[in-house]
């Protein structure tokens, strides 16, 4: 192949499920179809760029894991630097696409900044045989996304739901079903966008720290926490209330493990908002981070992310990566 060409990668999920009973499209099968059908099923203008379909997996975005996002991160790295691929978009399940954007924006923004590329997740609410499916639109317009990056300087990890362009690292599910599930508080791409801080190490498969999310409630125990020291556990973010708030019981426990040298991140069970640093837990006394702008899951391989890169330098500081992400 020596002309230019977008690079479509396929993850599976929603987008190429199919429901057996189409009188109940919440009840399918998703990561059925392969990457090819679906993008034949576009019917894309004639003068359309060539796009090559590679199928990466085709799973229930649930069952994602650290590994086949090293897999998936290889797979966009390899075509961000080749210079016949113009756009990568990505094809995945919405369950758990926020946690693989920023994967990709934290290990690969900076790359794709460097080439003035854009790598576009997409995915879809409703399978692709249900009436209205939004699989199609979301994946042809994702498609025209990575295409016009260079003309709108939009470059780095991107995502389209529902019409909406935003950064990836700005995804964060927080509906059961509406079509921009996604995208509901995401800001939308206004103008140019790029990645300024540097990325971090793209990970090996296998080795990623051990990292748990526990969540405060009324009630809540300490119990989880303690259990989870004596296991080993090798990081921890707490999905606070309101404003990150933790129940005293808990914090109890998580001022332990943080004091025994485990990391704990401070975020929150609302979905949406930022998490302010020292409000309302002290976290500089009690060693804890803030999350920030991250949701919980966000916040978890983040962590996991900063602690891989404070061990290969050789640093106790994840402190200041996390910060970076």
């Amino acid at each position: 192949m020596n002309s230019e060409y977008l690079l479509l990668l396929g993850m599976g999920g929603t987008i190429a499920g199919i429901a057996s009973d189409l009188s109940k499209p919440m009840s399918y099968q998703a990561g059925q179809i392969p990457i090819e059908g679906l993008l034949a099923g576009l019917n894309l203008p004639e003068d359309f760029p060539f796009v090559q379909a590679v199928q990466v997996a085709n799973v229930d975005s649930r069952h994602m894991s650290e590994e086949l996002m090293v897999e998936l991160g290889m797979a966009v790295k390899a075509g961000l630097a080749n210079p016949q691929v113009t756009g990568i978009v990505i094809t995945h399940g919405t369950d758990t696409m926020e946690e693989t954007g920023i994967f990709l924006h934290a290990t690969l923004g900076m790359l794709a900044t460097h080439y003035k590329k854009a790598v576009v997740l997409t995915g879809a609410m409703l399978p692709s045989n249900a009436d209205h499916a939004d699989g199609p639109s979301n994946l042809r317009s994702a498609l025209y996304l990575a295409q016009e990056a260079r003309h709108h300087k939009q470059f780095g990890i991107l995502a389209m739901m529902a019409g909406k362009p935003c950064r990836a690292r700005d995804l964060s599910k927080q509906h059961t079903h509406c079509l921009d599930a996604l995208v509901i508080n995401a800001p939308e791409l206004d103008g140019p966008t790029q990645k300024k801080q540097a990325d971090l190490s793209l990970p090996a498969a296998g080795g990623w720290p051990w990292v748990e999310i526990v969540t405060s409630h009324a009630g809540a125990s300490p119990y989880l926490v303690d259990w989870l020291v004596s296991e080993g556990v090798e990081g921890i973010v707490v999905a606070g209330t309101g404003q990150g708030s933790v129940h005293g019981k808990l914090a109890e426990a998580l001022v332990m493990a943080a004091e025994s040298g485990i990391p704990v991140v401070r975020s929150s069970r609302v979905g949406a908002g930022t998490v302010f640093s020292e409000i309302p837990e002290p976290d500089g006394a009690w060693n804890w981070v803030s999350a920030r702008d991250l949701s919980p899951p966000k916040a978890r391989i983040a962590l996991q992310l900063a602690l891989l890169e404070a061990n290969s330098k050789k640093t106790d500081d994840w402190q200041s990566i996390f910060a970076t992400i």
